[in-house]
């Protein structure tokens, strides 16, 4: 059974606050995000070649940021403060506004085997933290 709450978000009962989850959705959004970019790192990239058998300064960026946004729901669910995550967020989806203008670039000119499935499941995990972090972002204001 729900406590009742009363319109500042004390409990009606007068016993504190009502906890509410630490973790937005968008948030989770964002770690899942950072999952499919490191899963798509993994998977062939292009010419049946992994992401790390041909490592290069853009995919050293994109597994970075695919890092740094698994660790966004973590620092938000353990920061007792809530600018640490808003910082964190808003630098992270600037940063993957960055990589997905770079990935992009590299769709105009795809390398001779052409692009397998491991470089568009990392497009799909760089716009989901892209949206996913100014969506989160935006409601902390």
């Amino acid at each position: 059974m729900e406590p009742v709450q009363t319109a500042d978000g004390e409990r009606a009962d007068g016993t504190g606050p009502i906890p509410r989850p630490r973790v937005h959705a968008s948030e989770w959004l964002v770690g899942a995000g950072g999952l499919a970019v490191i899963a798509g790192m993994l998977l062939p990239w292009a010419g049946g070649e992994s992401a790390f058998e041909a490592l290069s300064l853009l995919k050293l960026l994109v597994l970075l940021a695919g890092l740094a946004a698994v660790a966004v729901p973590v620092l938000v669910a353990a920061s007792a403060r809530t600018d640490l995550p808003v910082v964190w967020e808003t630098f992270l989806s600037t940063f993957m506004l960055l990589v997905v203008i770079l990935v992009a670039v590299r769709l105009l000119w795809p390398p001779e085997g052409g692009l397998e499935s491991g470089f568009f499941t990392v497009v799909a995990g760089s716009l989901l933290i892209t949206v996913a972090g100014w969506i989160s972002v935006s409601r902390e204001y």
